[in-house]
């Protein structure tokens, strides 16, 4: 099941630095009144790697995971569905959910998950 993607970031009401996730001063500016933002529209890929050695707790073989950045500037990092990182490269358009990323007593835990668009 599919969900709002359940991510905030935040604003500097300074500079306008965007921070994801949180931190108590601005990184630019050391301000600390931000507003918060929500993630908008589809992502890019700026970077993506694949890991082989996973904790106890996921079924998969290995997990690729990608940092995108979002329409409005805000920078994320999630799960990518895709078979190999053959498939994929810096730049490309993908499209964010928020859906189970794995299962943790008996449970869905809910992450961001990126898919391709190309």
């Amino acid at each position: 099941m599919k969900k709002e993607i359940a991510i905030t970031a935040y604003k500097c009401k300074k500079c306008g630095k965007i921070h994801y996730p949180y931190h108590d001063r601005c990184l630019a500016c050391k301000g600390r009144e931000f507003e918060q933002i929500k993630p908008e529209g589809n992502a890019t890929l700026l970077a993506y790697t694949a890991i082989f050695n996973l904790p106890w707790g996921f079924d998969q073989r290995f997990l690729i995971l990608g940092v995108a950045e979002f329409e409005n500037h805000v920078k994320a990092m999630g799960q990518i569905k895709a078979d190999s990182v053959d498939q994929l490269k810096a730049g490309m358009k993908m499209k964010p959910s928020w859906e189970p990323v794995r299962v943790q007593y008996g449970e869905d835990v809910y992450g961001l998950k990126f898919e391709p668009m190309e």
